[in-house]
């Protein structure tokens, strides 16, 4: 089967909206997790508010190594940003791949 030019555009334009509200979902959620754990309202949550939000959730001995991973730019607060690229990269190798700055095993 072989589609009209006119179809196939729908096709493309159909995928592309899936995967912009699939990306608004997650950013949406992301927002409400920032929002739970960031009691103090700063817009960003230290290691103190995630050690609180992940209480029960993961092993207090995990919660401080979890937290650097996920601070990329080490300044010891997780941003909307950190998140973002956290949950759309598959985590700091994808970023520091992308970034030219592979590890060498």
């Amino acid at each position: 089967m072989t589609g009209t030019p006119f179809t196939l555009t729908i096709l493309l334009c159909a995928t592309a909206l899936v995967s912009f509200a699939d990306e608004s979902a997650s950013k949406a959620r992301l927002e409400q997790i920032v929002r739970n754990f960031d009691t103090n309202g700063d817009g960003r949550i230290s290691l103190e508010e995630y050690r609180a939000g992940m209480a029960g959730k993961m092993a207090p001995e995990r919660v401080a190594s979890v937290f650097q991973q996920k601070d990329l730019d080490k300044d010891g607060k997780l941003t909307m940003d950190e998140l973002l690229i956290m949950a759309t990269d598959d985590g700091p190798e994808a970023t520091e791949k992308k970034n030219g700055n592979q590890k060498t095993r």
